[in-house]
């Protein structure tokens, strides 16, 4: 389903001029098929860090967009003369790294469209500044961009993420909307919670757990609830009891009877 969408959204950027963020004329390697329209391919890049420490891997990710590709054959969904090739890069879910590699894809390669980053630091620094890649702009499909900034309008070319379409079940906003549904069931509406700023790093890359506590933070807010938090080392050594007993203390402690 993945892979015909990608289609989709190429096709359409093809045919539809007013989609374009800069006035850029196409490079011949844009198009899908040569002039006789005998050879078509659609060369996709996939940026992923090379470390299975990260759940989305290019180890994990890449057969499965492969079996993907063979099910969609199998199934006769797209025409059988379109080949698809898989431009693989490593960015150690990096941020900066991120941008070269993308740059180097559509620049040294054409790439029509990039799957990933995940990692939340490294996909928004990408997705910035795809929709000035190639004379259309480039689709690019990620299942990261969990935090709230991601799910901010994205049809047209003021807005930050033009291109970038999530296709991730879950968000940080989601999982915030869970948390407050909690919260409000049990009549609770202060709050104070401890997290590990780099927990969770194999899902999102650095700063998973804080991203996900900003998020926390800005729908509690809304809700007019008392929202604090208190980030702790892991690597460092110190009382956690004595910690929460400090934090805690009576403004957050429930009344005894």
């Amino acid at each position: 389903m993945i892979l015909l969408l990608v289609l989709w959204l190429i096709c359409s950027l093809i045919s539809n001029s007013d989609g374009k963020c800069r006035d850029e004329p196409a490079r011949e390697c844009e198009a899908i098929c040569d002039p006789s329209g005998s050879n078509c391919t659609i060369r996709a890049l996939v940026l992923l860090p090379n470390d299975d420490m990260y759940q989305a891997s290019l180890m994990r990710v890449l057969p499965i967009l492969k079996v993907a590709e063979q099910q969609i054959r199998t199934k006769e969904m797209i025409p059988p003369y379109i080949d698809f090739e898989w431009l693989a890069y490593d960015t150690k879910c990096d941020a900066s790294l991120g941008v070269i590699k993308a740059m180097d894809g559509i620049i040294k390669q054409c790439a029509q469209v990039i799957f990933g980053p995940v990692c939340d630091y490294s996909l928004a620094a990408v997705s910035r500044i795809t929709k000035y890649f190639n004379s259309q702009g480039t689709p690019l499909i990620s299942v990261g961009g969990s935090t709230y900034d991601f799910e901010q309008k994205k049809t047209d070319c003021g807005d930050e993420f033009y291109m970038l379409l999530r296709t991730g079940m879950l968000s940080f906003e989601t999982i915030s909307e869970l948390t407050i549904n909690v919260m409000k069931r049990h009549n609770w509406s202060n709050s104070i919670f401890y997290y590990d700023r780099n927990g969770q790093r194999s899902v999102a890359g650095l700063h998973t757990c804080f991203l996900m506590m900003k998020s926390l933070g800005k729908q509690m807010r809304k809700e007019n609830m008392t929202f604090s938090q208190f980030p702790f080392e892991p690597n460092v050594e110190s009382n956690r009891t004595e910690e929460m007993r400090r934090e805690i203390g009576n403004k957050h402690a429930s009344k005894s009877g």
